[in-house]
């Protein structure tokens, strides 16, 4: 009648897709989820996100800067997403950062055979020309609903209004964050189940990160709202243009 979660947690409800155990209960849909159809949601997610965003381009190159606790995670995505692709090439970004080999995704995750790793270690202010001299059109980060949801109520409490407006970054290629609606914890479990590396946070929370969860925990849907409301006012600025 219970089941463990990823975790060891105990749930007492079967998945809401197909009755097997569930390890997840996603407070703002009201679902519960088994570690397939959290693997298979979140894919689908990460899909709708990236369309939303203009697509993967159409060049077989995709810049991906390595930054973020999801960084590994997201790795594994576009390669499921792009591994039908032919003579497919992911550019690693490692940006003001040291030769790491340790933090270097080669042996950390799986990926079709048809797609090439290819690192680069720069400053950011020469981002510019490693993109444009890698001949990709998209620059992907590793974002999550967590990460978005703090930059939009830290901008809100300083008082920072144009960063709401207009992102302060001048990629010379879109930008896409197919991360930004998934919540860290649900990448955490679905990172088990993929067997893919995850960051965890480290050092001591912020405040803001703080005052996100302790609002999360009595509103579940409040990143969304936040989120949604960063997209809104960056639609009115464009509009004002």
């Amino acid at each position: 009648m219970y089941h463990m979660n990823l975790k060891g947690r105990v749930l007492s409800e079967p998945c809401s897709r197909c009755r097997e155990p569930s390890v997840l209960f996603q407070r703002y849909s009201g679902r519960h989820l088994c570690a397939t159809h959290l693997a298979a949601d979140i894919l689908i997610r990460t899909k709708r996100t990236i369309r939303i965003q203009g697509g993967l381009g159409k060049k077989p190159v995709l810049s991906i800067i390595w930054d973020g606790s999801a960084r590994y995670l997201l790795l594994y995505i576009l390669g499921c997403i792009v591994g039908n692709r032919p003579n497919m090439e992911f550019v690693i970004l490692h940006i003001n950062s040291g030769c790491n080999h340790q933090d270097s995704p080669s042996n950390q995750v799986p990926f079709p055979s048809g797609i090439t790793i290819r690192e680069e270690y720069l400053q950011y202010e020469h981002i510019t020309e490693v993109v444009t001299s890698s001949g990709s059109d998209r620059i992907v980060q590793a974002l999550t609903l967590d990460d978005e949801a703090e930059q939009v109520l830290s901008s809100l409490l300083s008082g920072d209004c144009c960063s709401l407006i207009c992102s302060d970054q001048t990629f010379p290629v879109p930008c896409l964050t197919p991360l930004r609606e998934i919540p860290y914890t649900e990448l955490m479990m679905v990172a088990d189940y993929w067997g893919v590396p995850i960051q965890e946070k480290k050092g001591e929370e912020s405040d803001i990160r703080k005052i996100v969860t302790d609002l999360t925990n009595n509103h579940p849907s409040l990143p969304f709202s936040l989120l949604n409301y960063r997209d809104r006012l960056c639609e009115l600025g464009k509009n004002q243009i």
